[in-house]
């Protein structure tokens, strides 16, 4: 289980038995910052916390301030400006600007009703966007009271206090669920009172699913790091001497051949697709069955003479596909960073299926103006 996963497994143990705690979230990042916007903690009324919202040195400060929030039961708008002696006490030179919001959180009764269908969307599994009103005039606001939630399926639940800004909010978030991997963000917005708001979009949506076809030596050690990630992976492979629990103990395993793929698969826009089999005809049926998926990512191990047989026939065999279909597929799979074995090659596959998903290409971060700067591609 990641980091925010946790804290919001935690944050509803807390909810249904009706305890008191805080939940900060980092709303706002300016600058170089460990953790990115919609990173949380959850802290109880003891001081323990679960999750991480810096590198180490802001979460001990944030329990002790979130004592006070659970007191008083009043939100806090709170600004850390990280210099460079600061940031994890080492003199590591990552400066920049963070904003936690902190609110109390007690039991199902006192919760804002957006916040019960944003947690609710969450534990099914769905995604969602929740919009905080976490400021008024430049003046950080005291309490949630000004929130609306918007999930993936469109149902809307909440009140900003104004609706031309709801539905603005609505646009934005669904915007973001178009998205391979939608981010938390926050925003300024005027309305034509001239009231100036502080908004936050704290985005929740499902896991991304990694889908590995083959079950051979090499497998093992993209399936374990797969789960290590946190990502639910099943393994495809229909030998039962290979494809066992002993081998892939965290993964779903499916010993089913190509004959069952769409009756049993599950193939989404957040799944993620290696093709791994070392058999030419598995590889072939499996690349038949993915590429016309709804899939964010097609890897496929090999050589690209290899692909180009493949691709020759499944031509031959009358199978077609879209340039945008094609688009998917990568191969040679994984990132360049010399792997010559078994355990490398699986951080190579795992660090490309990452960067597919955040929209980033790879490279070095030194090489970088901000270390979370996308690749903009024109056109």
């Amino acid at each position: 289980m990641r980091e925010n996963e946790a804290v919001l497994h935690t944050l509803n143990e807390v909810i249904q038995a009706g305890k008191k705690g805080a939940l900060a979230t980092v709303v706002k990042v300016k600058g170089s910052a460990y953790r990115r916007e919609g990173a949380k903690m959850f802290i109880d009324d003891t001081g323990d916390y679960v999750g991480l919202i810096s590198g180490g040195c802001l979460e001990a400060d944030v329990a002790e301030v979130a004592q006070g929030v659970i007191r008083d039961y009043k939100a806090i708008l709170k600004r850390y400006e990280l210099d460079e002696d600061l940031v994890w006490g080492l003199g590591l030179g990552c400066p920049g600007t963070v904003d936690i919001f902190i609110e109390p959180i007690a039991g199902q009764e006192k919760l804002h009703p957006a916040f019960s269908v944003w947690s609710e969307a969450i534990q099914k599994g769905e995604a969602a966007a929740l919009c905080t009103v976490i400021g008024m005039n430049e003046t950080p606001c005291e309490s949630a009271s000004k929130r609306l939630v918007v999930t993936e399926k469109g149902n809307v639940t909440g009140n900003l206090g104004n609706t031309g800004l709801n539905r603005y909010v609505e646009k934005w978030a669904t915007e973001l669920f178009h998205k391979q991997n939608p981010r938390s963000s926050s925003q300024s917005v005027v309305l034509d009172d001239g009231t100036s708001l502080s908004l936050f979009l704290d985005v929740a949506s499902p896991l991304p699913t990694v889908l590995i076809f083959g079950a051979g030596n090499d497998a093992i050690p993209v399936a374990r790091l797969s789960v290590t990630l946190g990502l639910p992976t099943t393994v495809v492979d229909p030998r039962p001497g290979y494809n066992t629990a002993e081998r892939f103990p965290l993964a779903t395993r499916l010993l089913i051949d190509s004959e069952k793929y769409a009756e049993q698969l599950a193939v989404g826009k957040r799944s993620y697709v290696v093709i791994m089999n070392h058999h030419m005809e598995r590889d072939q049926e499996a690349l038949k069955f993915a590429l016309p998926s709804e899939a964010a990512y097609v890897g496929l191990l090999g050589p690209r003479s290899r692909r180009e047989r493949i691709m020759d026939s499944l031509e031959k065999a009358g199978s077609t596909f879209t340039a945008r279909q094609l688009a998917r597929l990568c191969n040679p799979i994984g990132l360049d960073i010399g792997a010559d074995n078994a355990e490398e090659i699986a951080v190579s596959i795992l660090a490309e299926i990452i960067a597919k998903r955040t929209g980033h290409e790879g490279g070095l971060l030194r090489d970088k103006a901000q270390i979370h700067q996308k690749t903009v591609i024109a056109g």
